[in-house]
Protein backbone atom coordinates (compact mmCIF):
# COMPACT_ATOMS: atom_id res chain seq x y z
CA UNK A 1 0.00 0.00 0.00
CA UNK A 2 1.41 3.37 -1.00
CA UNK A 3 2.13 6.21 1.41
CA UNK A 4 2.82 9.92 1.29
CA UNK A 5 0.47 10.73 -1.57
CA UNK A 6 0.88 14.43 -0.93
CA UNK A 7 -1.06 16.54 -3.44
CA UNK A 8 -2.45 13.39 -5.09
CA UNK A 9 -4.41 12.49 -1.96
CA UNK A 10 -8.19 12.99 -1.84
CA UNK A 11 -10.51 12.97 1.19
CA UNK A 12 -12.63 10.51 -0.79
CA UNK A 13 -10.12 7.82 0.17
CA UNK A 14 -11.87 7.87 3.55
CA UNK A 15 -14.65 6.02 1.73
CA UNK A 16 -12.38 2.97 1.52
CA UNK A 17 -12.30 2.82 5.32
CA UNK A 18 -16.01 3.59 5.44
CA UNK A 19 -16.96 0.68 3.20
CA UNK A 20 -15.01 -1.92 5.14
CA UNK A 21 -16.44 -0.55 8.40
CA UNK A 22 -19.91 -0.97 6.98
CA UNK A 23 -19.14 -4.59 6.12
CA UNK A 24 -18.20 -5.19 9.76
CA UNK A 25 -21.58 -3.80 10.80
CA UNK A 26 -23.29 -6.11 8.30
CA UNK A 27 -21.78 -9.14 10.03
CA UNK A 28 -23.15 -7.82 13.32
CA UNK A 29 -26.58 -7.93 11.67
CA UNK A 30 -26.33 -11.73 11.85
CA UNK A 31 -26.24 -11.43 15.65
CA UNK A 32 -28.89 -8.72 15.62
CA UNK A 33 -31.52 -10.53 13.60
CA UNK A 34 -30.74 -14.25 13.65
CA UNK A 35 -29.62 -14.92 17.22
CA UNK A 36 -32.22 -14.53 19.99
CA UNK A 37 -31.61 -11.74 22.51
CA UNK A 38 -34.68 -11.65 24.74
CA UNK A 39 -34.93 -8.64 27.04
CA UNK A 40 -32.31 -6.59 25.21
CA UNK A 41 -32.69 -4.34 22.17
CA UNK A 42 -29.26 -5.42 20.92
CA UNK A 43 -27.44 -8.76 21.13
CA UNK A 44 -24.72 -9.01 23.75
CA UNK A 45 -21.77 -11.31 24.30
CA UNK A 46 -23.89 -13.35 26.72
CA UNK A 47 -26.89 -13.72 24.38
CA UNK A 48 -24.61 -14.71 21.50
CA UNK A 49 -22.83 -17.33 23.60
CA UNK A 50 -26.18 -18.71 24.77
CA UNK A 51 -27.35 -18.92 21.17
CA UNK A 52 -24.17 -20.79 20.22
CA UNK A 53 -24.54 -23.24 23.11
CA UNK A 54 -28.20 -23.95 22.41
CA UNK A 55 -28.28 -23.51 18.64
CA UNK A 56 -28.11 -25.93 15.74
CA UNK A 57 -25.48 -26.10 13.03
CA UNK A 58 -26.91 -23.14 11.15
CA UNK A 59 -26.95 -20.92 14.23
CA UNK A 60 -23.41 -21.84 15.17
CA UNK A 61 -22.17 -21.27 11.64
CA UNK A 62 -23.78 -17.84 11.58
CA UNK A 63 -22.16 -16.88 14.87
CA UNK A 64 -18.70 -18.07 13.82
CA UNK A 65 -19.00 -16.26 10.49
CA UNK A 66 -20.22 -13.15 12.29
CA UNK A 67 -17.25 -13.00 14.62
CA UNK A 68 -14.73 -13.72 11.86
CA UNK A 69 -16.26 -11.16 9.50
CA UNK A 70 -16.55 -8.46 12.14
CA UNK A 71 -12.96 -8.93 13.26
CA UNK A 72 -11.45 -8.90 9.77
CA UNK A 73 -13.33 -5.88 8.52
CA UNK A 74 -12.94 -3.84 11.70
CA UNK A 75 -9.18 -4.37 11.53
CA UNK A 76 -9.18 -3.28 7.89
CA UNK A 77 -11.42 -0.31 8.71
CA UNK A 78 -9.22 1.07 11.46
CA UNK A 79 -6.06 0.38 9.47
CA UNK A 80 -7.42 2.39 6.55
CA UNK A 81 -8.71 5.06 8.92
CA UNK A 82 -5.24 5.52 10.40
CA UNK A 83 -3.74 5.62 6.89
CA UNK A 84 -6.27 8.24 5.80
CA UNK A 85 -5.73 10.46 8.83
CA UNK A 86 -1.97 10.38 8.30
CA UNK A 87 -2.30 11.14 4.59
CA UNK A 88 -4.94 13.83 5.14
CA UNK A 89 -2.87 15.83 7.64
CA UNK A 90 0.04 15.72 5.21
CA UNK A 91 -2.29 16.75 2.39
CA UNK A 92 -3.43 19.80 4.41
CA UNK A 93 0.09 21.22 4.12
CA UNK A 94 -0.03 21.24 0.31
CA UNK A 95 -1.27 23.81 -2.18
CA UNK A 96 -3.75 21.21 -3.47
CA UNK A 97 -5.63 21.44 -0.16
CA UNK A 98 -6.00 25.19 -0.56
CA UNK A 99 -7.30 24.67 -4.08
CA UNK A 100 -9.77 22.08 -2.82
CA UNK A 101 -11.11 24.55 -0.25
CA UNK A 102 -11.96 26.97 -3.06
CA UNK A 103 -13.74 24.49 -5.33
CA UNK A 104 -16.76 22.18 -5.46
CA UNK A 105 -14.47 19.46 -4.13
CA UNK A 106 -14.52 21.06 -0.68
CA UNK A 107 -17.64 18.98 -0.04
CA UNK A 108 -15.45 15.84 -0.11
CA UNK A 109 -14.23 16.84 3.36
CA UNK A 110 -17.60 15.53 4.58
CA UNK A 111 -16.15 12.05 4.05
CA UNK A 112 -14.21 12.62 7.29
CA UNK A 113 -17.14 12.95 9.76
CA UNK A 114 -18.96 10.31 7.71
CA UNK A 115 -16.16 7.80 8.31
CA UNK A 116 -15.62 8.80 11.94
CA UNK A 117 -19.31 8.18 12.55
CA UNK A 118 -18.88 4.69 11.12
CA UNK A 119 -15.86 4.17 13.39
CA UNK A 120 -18.00 4.89 16.45
CA UNK A 121 -20.61 2.46 15.13
CA UNK A 122 -17.88 -0.16 14.69
CA UNK A 123 -16.59 0.32 18.23
CA UNK A 124 -20.14 0.11 19.56
CA UNK A 125 -21.09 -3.16 17.85
CA UNK A 126 -17.71 -4.71 18.62
CA UNK A 127 -18.13 -3.86 22.30
CA UNK A 128 -21.59 -5.44 22.35
CA UNK A 129 -20.34 -8.63 20.70
CA UNK A 130 -16.96 -9.07 22.40
CA UNK A 131 -17.12 -7.62 25.94
CA UNK A 132 -18.75 -9.77 28.65
CA UNK A 133 -21.12 -8.10 31.13
CA UNK A 134 -21.18 -4.88 29.14
CA UNK A 135 -24.88 -4.46 29.90
CA UNK A 136 -24.05 -3.77 33.55
CA UNK A 137 -22.45 -0.43 32.57
CA UNK A 138 -24.18 0.15 29.24
CA UNK A 139 -26.54 2.87 30.45
CA UNK A 140 -23.65 4.76 32.02
CA UNK A 141 -21.96 4.78 28.60
CA UNK A 142 -24.94 6.31 26.79
CA UNK A 143 -24.03 9.96 27.62
CA UNK A 144 -20.52 9.34 26.29
CA UNK A 145 -22.03 8.00 23.07
CA UNK A 146 -24.02 11.23 22.75
CA UNK A 147 -20.85 13.26 23.30
CA UNK A 148 -18.95 11.24 20.69
CA UNK A 149 -21.62 11.63 18.04
CA UNK A 150 -22.10 15.24 19.06
CA UNK A 151 -18.40 15.92 18.40
CA UNK A 152 -18.65 14.31 14.95
CA UNK A 153 -21.83 16.28 14.31
CA UNK A 154 -20.09 19.55 15.19
CA UNK A 155 -17.26 18.67 12.80
CA UNK A 156 -19.80 18.02 10.04
CA UNK A 157 -21.58 21.31 10.75
CA UNK A 158 -18.30 23.26 10.66
CA UNK A 159 -17.23 21.69 7.35
CA UNK A 160 -20.62 22.17 5.75
CA UNK A 161 -21.07 25.65 7.21
CA UNK A 162 -17.78 26.81 5.72
CA UNK A 163 -18.66 25.26 2.37
CA UNK A 164 -22.15 26.77 2.15
CA UNK A 165 -20.99 30.16 3.41
CA UNK A 166 -18.40 30.35 0.64
CA UNK A 167 -20.88 29.25 -2.03
CA UNK A 168 -23.59 31.66 -0.88
CA UNK A 169 -21.35 34.68 -0.44
CA UNK A 170 -19.19 34.22 -3.55
CA UNK A 171 -21.45 32.27 -5.90
CA UNK A 172 -18.53 30.09 -6.96
CA UNK A 173 -20.35 26.79 -7.34
CA UNK A 174 -19.52 25.30 -10.73
CA UNK A 175 -22.36 23.32 -12.29
CA UNK A 176 -20.04 22.31 -15.11
CA UNK A 177 -17.45 21.02 -12.65
CA UNK A 178 -20.08 19.16 -10.63
CA UNK A 179 -21.12 16.74 -13.40
CA UNK A 180 -22.65 14.21 -11.02
CA UNK A 181 -24.34 13.72 -7.65
CA UNK A 182 -21.08 14.39 -5.79
CA UNK A 183 -22.65 16.78 -3.29
CA UNK A 184 -24.82 14.02 -1.80
CA UNK A 185 -21.79 12.88 0.17
CA UNK A 186 -22.70 15.71 2.57
CA UNK A 187 -26.17 14.21 2.94
CA UNK A 188 -24.60 10.83 3.64
CA UNK A 189 -22.43 12.37 6.36
CA UNK A 190 -25.28 14.04 8.22
CA UNK A 191 -27.42 10.90 7.91
CA UNK A 192 -24.58 8.94 9.56
CA UNK A 193 -24.54 11.34 12.51
CA UNK A 194 -28.32 11.12 12.75
CA UNK A 195 -28.36 7.33 12.90
CA UNK A 196 -25.58 7.46 15.48
CA UNK A 197 -27.61 9.69 17.78
CA UNK A 198 -30.54 7.31 17.35
CA UNK A 199 -28.57 4.42 18.93
CA UNK A 200 -28.86 5.77 22.51
CA UNK A 201 -32.51 6.49 21.72
CA UNK A 202 -33.06 2.81 20.99
CA UNK A 203 -31.00 1.43 23.88
CA UNK A 204 -31.22 4.08 26.57
CA UNK A 205 -33.46 3.80 29.62
CA UNK A 206 -32.84 7.27 31.09
CA UNK A 207 -35.59 9.59 29.89
CA UNK A 208 -33.32 12.56 29.25
CA UNK A 209 -30.71 10.51 27.45
CA UNK A 210 -33.39 9.09 25.17
CA UNK A 211 -34.98 12.50 24.64
CA UNK A 212 -31.68 14.18 23.75
CA UNK A 213 -30.82 11.27 21.46
CA UNK A 214 -34.16 11.55 19.63
CA UNK A 215 -33.74 15.31 19.27
CA UNK A 216 -30.18 14.92 18.01
CA UNK A 217 -31.08 12.23 15.49
CA UNK A 218 -34.02 14.28 14.20
CA UNK A 219 -31.85 17.41 13.89
CA UNK A 220 -29.14 15.78 11.79
CA UNK A 221 -31.56 13.60 9.82
CA UNK A 222 -33.61 16.66 8.85
CA UNK A 223 -30.48 18.53 7.77
CA UNK A 224 -29.68 15.51 5.61
CA UNK A 225 -33.17 15.51 4.07
CA UNK A 226 -33.03 19.24 3.26
CA UNK A 227 -29.56 18.95 1.74
CA UNK A 228 -30.67 15.92 -0.26
CA UNK A 229 -33.44 17.92 -1.91
CA UNK A 230 -31.08 20.78 -2.75
CA UNK A 231 -28.13 18.69 -3.92
CA UNK A 232 -30.20 16.17 -5.87
CA UNK A 233 -31.76 19.00 -7.85
CA UNK A 234 -28.42 20.75 -8.44
CA UNK A 235 -26.81 17.44 -9.41
CA UNK A 236 -29.53 16.60 -11.91
CA UNK A 237 -29.25 20.13 -13.35
CA UNK A 238 -25.50 19.66 -13.79
CA UNK A 239 -25.95 16.29 -15.47
CA UNK A 240 -28.71 17.49 -17.78
CA UNK A 241 -26.71 20.49 -18.92
CA UNK A 242 -23.14 19.20 -19.01
CA UNK A 243 -23.51 15.43 -18.85
CA UNK A 244 -22.26 12.97 -16.25
CA UNK A 245 -18.49 12.82 -15.88
CA UNK A 246 -17.43 9.19 -16.13
CA UNK A 247 -15.31 9.46 -12.98
CA UNK A 248 -18.33 10.68 -11.03
CA UNK A 249 -20.60 7.83 -12.13
CA UNK A 250 -20.42 6.09 -8.75
CA UNK A 251 -22.10 9.10 -7.12
CA UNK A 252 -25.34 7.94 -8.73
CA UNK A 253 -25.48 5.37 -5.92
CA UNK A 254 -24.77 7.69 -2.97
CA UNK A 255 -28.47 7.94 -2.14
CA UNK A 256 -28.68 4.17 -1.50
CA UNK A 257 -26.69 3.93 1.76
CA UNK A 258 -28.11 7.30 2.84
CA UNK A 259 -31.63 5.88 2.66
CA UNK A 260 -30.57 2.88 4.71
CA UNK A 261 -29.34 5.22 7.45
CA UNK A 262 -32.62 7.13 7.37
CA UNK A 263 -34.60 3.91 7.69
CA UNK A 264 -32.53 2.69 10.65
CA UNK A 265 -32.87 6.12 12.27
CA UNK A 266 -36.66 5.77 12.08
CA UNK A 267 -36.53 2.26 13.56
CA UNK A 268 -34.27 3.35 16.42
CA UNK A 269 -36.24 6.51 17.19
CA UNK A 270 -39.43 4.46 17.17
CA UNK A 271 -38.01 2.40 20.00
CA UNK A 272 -36.91 5.57 21.79
CA UNK A 273 -40.40 7.06 21.52
CA UNK A 274 -41.82 3.88 23.04
CA UNK A 275 -39.43 4.36 25.96
CA UNK A 276 -40.67 7.93 26.40
CA UNK A 277 -44.29 6.76 26.30
CA UNK A 278 -43.52 4.23 29.04
CA UNK A 279 -42.08 7.04 31.16
CA UNK A 280 -45.29 9.07 30.85
CA UNK A 281 -48.17 9.27 33.30
CA UNK A 282 -49.79 6.17 31.84
CA UNK A 283 -46.81 4.01 32.85
CA UNK A 284 -45.41 1.10 30.81
CA UNK A 285 -47.47 0.25 27.75
CA UNK A 286 -47.71 -2.70 25.40
CA UNK A 287 -45.88 -1.95 22.16
CA UNK A 288 -45.94 -4.11 19.03
CA UNK A 289 -42.51 -5.31 17.89
CA UNK A 290 -43.40 -4.26 14.36
CA UNK A 291 -46.35 -3.31 12.19
CA UNK A 292 -47.52 -3.62 8.62
CA UNK A 293 -47.10 0.14 8.33
CA UNK A 294 -43.44 -0.19 9.30
CA UNK A 295 -43.01 -2.99 6.78
CA UNK A 296 -44.56 -0.76 4.11
CA UNK A 297 -42.17 2.06 5.04
CA UNK A 298 -39.17 -0.27 4.62
CA UNK A 299 -40.62 -1.44 1.31
CA UNK A 300 -40.76 2.13 0.04
CA UNK A 301 -37.11 2.70 0.96
CA UNK A 302 -36.07 -0.51 -0.80
CA UNK A 303 -38.01 0.45 -3.94
CA UNK A 304 -36.31 3.88 -3.98
CA UNK A 305 -32.92 2.22 -3.54
CA UNK A 306 -33.70 -0.13 -6.40
CA UNK A 307 -34.50 2.85 -8.63
CA UNK A 308 -31.18 4.57 -7.89
CA UNK A 309 -29.34 1.26 -8.23
CA UNK A 310 -30.91 0.41 -11.56
CA UNK A 311 -30.28 3.83 -13.09
CA UNK A 312 -26.71 3.93 -11.82
CA UNK A 313 -26.00 0.42 -13.05
CA UNK A 314 -27.27 1.21 -16.54
CA UNK A 315 -25.13 4.33 -16.69
CA UNK A 316 -21.95 2.72 -15.35
CA UNK A 317 -22.29 -0.28 -17.62
CA UNK A 318 -22.82 1.87 -20.71
CA UNK A 319 -20.09 4.47 -20.07
CA UNK A 320 -17.40 1.94 -19.18
CA UNK A 321 -17.05 2.90 -15.52
CA UNK A 322 -17.05 -0.73 -14.37
CA UNK A 323 -14.46 -1.66 -16.96
CA UNK A 324 -12.09 1.25 -16.42
CA UNK A 325 -12.51 2.25 -12.77
CA UNK A 326 -13.41 -1.04 -11.07
CA UNK A 327 -11.87 -3.87 -13.08
CA UNK A 328 -9.06 -1.85 -14.66
CA UNK A 329 -5.82 -0.70 -13.06
CA UNK A 330 -4.91 2.10 -15.44
CA UNK A 331 -7.30 4.82 -14.22
CA UNK A 332 -7.32 6.02 -10.62
CA UNK A 333 -10.39 7.54 -8.99
CA UNK A 334 -10.95 7.65 -5.22
CA UNK A 335 -14.64 8.19 -6.02
CA UNK A 336 -14.76 4.54 -7.10
CA UNK A 337 -14.76 3.52 -3.43
CA UNK A 338 -18.25 5.01 -3.28
CA UNK A 339 -19.46 1.76 -4.84
CA UNK A 340 -18.83 -0.28 -1.68
CA UNK A 341 -21.28 1.68 0.50
CA UNK A 342 -24.43 0.96 -1.57
CA UNK A 343 -23.85 -2.79 -1.36
CA UNK A 344 -23.51 -2.52 2.40
CA UNK A 345 -26.59 -0.32 2.62
CA UNK A 346 -28.75 -2.72 0.61
CA UNK A 347 -27.54 -5.77 2.56
CA UNK A 348 -28.17 -4.19 5.95
CA UNK A 349 -31.60 -2.85 5.06
CA UNK A 350 -32.65 -6.21 3.62
CA UNK A 351 -31.80 -7.82 6.96
CA UNK A 352 -34.12 -5.35 8.69
CA UNK A 353 -36.81 -5.81 6.07
CA UNK A 354 -36.76 -9.60 6.32
CA UNK A 355 -36.68 -9.80 10.10
CA UNK A 356 -38.48 -6.67 11.28
CA UNK A 357 -40.77 -6.19 8.30
CA UNK A 358 -41.70 -9.76 7.40
CA UNK A 359 -40.91 -12.13 10.29
CA UNK A 360 -42.15 -9.92 13.12
CA UNK A 361 -45.39 -9.27 11.24
CA UNK A 362 -46.00 -12.99 10.76
CA UNK A 363 -45.57 -12.75 6.99
CA UNK A 364 -42.57 -15.07 6.96
CA UNK A 365 -41.74 -17.84 9.42
CA UNK A 366 -38.28 -17.64 10.90
CA UNK A 367 -36.00 -20.59 10.01
CA UNK A 368 -38.42 -21.81 7.37
CA UNK A 369 -37.28 -22.67 3.84
CA UNK A 370 -38.55 -19.30 2.63
CA UNK A 371 -36.59 -17.56 5.39
CA UNK A 372 -33.33 -19.16 4.28
CA UNK A 373 -34.05 -18.18 0.68
CA UNK A 374 -34.72 -14.60 1.77
CA UNK A 375 -31.48 -14.48 3.80
CA UNK A 376 -29.55 -15.60 0.74
CA UNK A 377 -30.32 -12.27 -0.96
CA UNK A 378 -28.46 -10.00 1.51
CA UNK A 379 -25.77 -12.68 1.91
CA UNK A 380 -25.09 -12.75 -1.84
CA UNK A 381 -25.19 -8.94 -1.99
CA UNK A 382 -22.68 -8.70 0.86
CA UNK A 383 -20.43 -11.29 -0.77
CA UNK A 384 -20.40 -9.30 -4.01
CA UNK A 385 -19.67 -6.15 -2.01
CA UNK A 386 -16.72 -7.80 -0.26
CA UNK A 387 -15.31 -8.84 -3.64
CA UNK A 388 -15.84 -5.29 -4.91
CA UNK A 389 -14.09 -3.74 -1.90
CA UNK A 390 -10.98 -5.88 -2.23
CA UNK A 391 -10.96 -5.44 -6.03
CA UNK A 392 -11.04 -1.67 -5.70
CA UNK A 393 -8.31 -1.70 -3.08
CA UNK A 394 -6.09 -3.87 -5.28
CA UNK A 395 -6.67 -1.84 -8.43
CA UNK A 396 -6.62 1.62 -6.84
CA UNK A 397 -4.21 1.58 -3.90
CA UNK A 398 -2.09 -1.58 -4.03
CA UNK A 399 1.23 -1.98 -5.84
CA UNK A 400 -0.65 -3.59 -8.73
CA UNK A 401 -2.23 -0.29 -9.78
CA UNK A 402 -0.85 2.16 -12.30
CA UNK A 403 -1.23 4.83 -9.63
CA UNK A 404 1.16 2.96 -7.35
CA UNK A 405 3.68 2.56 -10.14
CA UNK A 406 3.54 6.26 -10.86
CA UNK A 407 3.95 7.11 -7.19
CA UNK A 408 6.93 4.79 -6.91
CA UNK A 409 8.75 7.03 -9.34
CA UNK A 410 8.33 9.98 -6.98
CA UNK A 411 11.25 10.12 -4.54
CA UNK A 412 9.12 11.21 -1.60
CA UNK A 413 6.86 8.14 -1.75
CA UNK A 414 7.53 5.14 0.48
CA UNK A 415 5.77 1.85 -0.17
CA UNK A 416 4.76 -0.55 2.54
Amino acid sequence: MIKNLGEKYSPLYFLAALGFGGLAVFFFMAFMHITPHPGTAMPTFETIMDAYAEGDGFMRSVIVAGYIGMTIFLVIHFTLLAWNLREFFAFKRTAAYDDLKQSNAEVTLMAIPLTLGMSINGIFVAAMAFIPNLTSILQALMPFALLAYGAVGVLALVIMGNYLRRLITTGTFSFEGNAGLNQIIAVFGFAMVGVGFAAPAAMGTNTWVVLIAVWGSMFFAMIAVLLFIVFLVSGVMSIKRYGLAVGNSATMWLAIPTMTLWAITVLRDRHGLQTLVNAGPGGPQEHPSSSVGLMFFLSIIIVLQAAFFGLGHIVMKSNGFYRDYVLGREITSPAAFTLVCPGVGISVLLMFFINVGLVQNGLLEKFSAGYYVALAIPAITATATIWLGFTLFRNQLSKASKFAREMQQAPEVVNA
